[in-house]
């Protein structure tokens, strides 16, 4: 993956939402990074059920330059490679003035992205624009977005399958799970550095929504186009038991200098533990937590050096599992 340098043209944005940075924006990785964040999230408030109707928003810049321009973030933990280069790093989020700025394009944001979803089908991949000023000017950067409707497998080997047919990445199945334990529901993501929900296709298609927009004789603001695509980027499972649920999700990662950089809420604690051979991060969450933005009680996160995938297992909020039970689940996956 070529690296790719941003920077943000616009002053109404810098004033809006950036905190300036001493080193330029690597966009593709951060946007992975925080895709991946968004993937989990959605998954962990679910609690196995599973509704057809969640939404995964790839390519989402501004979500990107508010966790690294819209709060201050703390180094914790660091997974190194052979070479003694960053692979996996870790960082508290917290507010800062400019935060409300962006949770307001968020909100603004997602009512849009649930229209879309509604005229999608399972296994739909759409771009859309929103022919709107004000909406427009907090991220000039990235006007067209994208909303992906997934299929809900029942089995893992379905998903397995599925993976395979679209050279998505492998998402091994635990050796280990605590008793009454199954299997609940798999789905896979389009990728997002390759085809036509990459960065540099969806910036092509910004003219074309635009010029659509201005000779629409209607009052629409909500432009729709149907993207193709043909390989997996990411992937997620889950295990249930009653309310319990063990989600473990999968990120293909192009080799890249940049580290993986994983961010956790205030009440949360960080630490670098090994299982089964493998360095990992742990957290937790803490009884002080936010739950509306902690969606886990313990998850654990690495990257594959090798096959270049970022793997994280967590819990949901009121997982009676310890500790002990979460690394024992990751370490044999590992194995």
């Amino acid at each position: 993956m070529r690296k790719a340098k941003a920077t943000l043209q616009d002053e109404t944005i810098k004033g809006l939402l950036v905190r300036r940075e001493p080193e330029p924006i690597d966009v593709r990785l951060n946007v992975m990074d925080r895709v991946r964040e968004i993937h989990e999230r959605r998954s962990g408030k679910n609690k196995a059920r599973h509704r057809t109707g969640a939404v995964v928003t790839i390519t989402c810049l501004v979500l990107v330059l508010t966790s690294l321009t819209g709060y201050a973030a703390s180094r914790y933990v660091q997974i190194l490679n052979s070479k003694g280069g960053v692979v996996v790093q870790t960082k508290e989020i917290r507010e800062d003035k400019y935060t409300p700025h962006a949770k307001t394009y968020m909100k603004m944001r997602s009512a849009y992205k649930e229209d879309v979803l509604k005229q999608l089908k399972p296994g739909e991949l759409a771009a859309y624009y929103v022919h709107d000023e004000t909406l427009n000017a907090y991220d000039t950067g990235n006007r067209v977005q994208t909303v992906y409707q997934p299929i809900v497998y029942k089995t893992y080997v379905e998903l397995k399958k599925q993976l395979e047919n679209t050279a998505g990445p492998l998402v091994p199945e635990p050796q280990y799970l605590p008793k009454g334990y199954t299997f609940a529901a798999g789905k896979l993501f389009p990728s997002i550095t390759e085809g036509e929900a990459s960065l540099d296709h969806l910036k092509k298609l910004e003219p074309e929504f635009i010029r659509m927009a201005e000779s629409s004789s209607s009052d629409t603001k909500l432009f729709i186009k149907k993207l193709s695509w043909n390989k997996a980027g990411s992937a997620n499972v889950s295990y249930t038991n009653g309310e319990d649920t063990i989600y473990i999700t999968a990120f293909v990662r192009k080799k890249h200098p940049s580290s993986v950089v994983t961010r956790n809420p205030k009440g949360v604690s960080v630490e670098k533990l090994t299982a089964g051979g493998q360095e990992m991060v742990y957290m937790e969450a803490s009884t002080a937590a936010s739950v509306d933005e902690v969606y886990y009680k313990h998850k654990l996160e690495w990257l594959d050096e090798e096959d270049e995938v970022f793997y994280s297992v967590f819990d949901n909020q009121g997982s009676t599992l310890s500790k002990s039970e979460m690394i024992r689940i990751a370490a044999s996956m590992v194995q």
